[in-house]
């Protein structure tokens, strides 16, 4: 990859990066740091990206290893301080607007609900939930960032799903 394949990578994926990395610290100046320090430890692996063109798909590719980056600093950083991951309050940003009062309070009940939830998940169903469903990583793409196999990674969201809903169920949201 280029420096100017990066540049470009950066343009259109940066902010999706930095939106990953958000989910994976749950506060803004840990995610900020761990973004710099991705980039950086990318820019400093430009050989090892591969690369074709400046296109958003072939660039994608490349935004999963930057992705793929960050999941490993920040499982080494929290090896370190043994940190928990929480969920930014952006879970709540889903919430559209046209919702009545009710309606929209419920929802965001049951977001902070999924949010606790996720943050109680071990660690492995923790990272392959957030690169799912916040890095809209493909199973395979995921697989292959984490060194695991495409079924373990199908099998750990599975895992993740039922753990979620089982969580929803005893808080009484039933259909969720």
């Amino acid at each position: 990859m280029t420096e100017i394949q990066f540049e470009k990578l950066l343009e259109l994926y940066g902010d999706s990066i930095f939106g990953f990395c958000c989910h994976l610290t749950g506060e803004r100046s840990s995610a900020e740091d761990l973004y710099h320090d991705s980039v950086m430890k990318a820019m400093s692996m430009l050989a090892k990206m591969e690369c074709e063109g400046i296109s958003a798909k072939e660039l994608k590719t490349a935004r999963n290893y930057v992705i793929g980056i960050a999941v490993r600093l920040n499982k080494n950083l929290c090896r370190r301080k043994k940190a928990a991951y929480s969920l930014d309050d952006e879970l709540s940003a889903a919430v559209s607007s046209d919702c009545d009062l009710i309606a929209e309070t419920e929802q965001k009940e049951v977001l902070y609900s999924i949010k606790a939830i996720i943050a109680q998940l071990p660690e492995k169903l923790r990272t392959v939930t957030y690169m799912f469903y916040f890095a809209d990583m493909k199973a395979e793409e995921i697989a292959k960032q984490l060194h695991i196999p495409p079924g373990t990674v199908k099998s750990r969201l599975n895992r993740a799903r039922k753990a979620i809903k089982t969580g929803l169920e005893e808080k009484g949201y039933e259909r969720y």
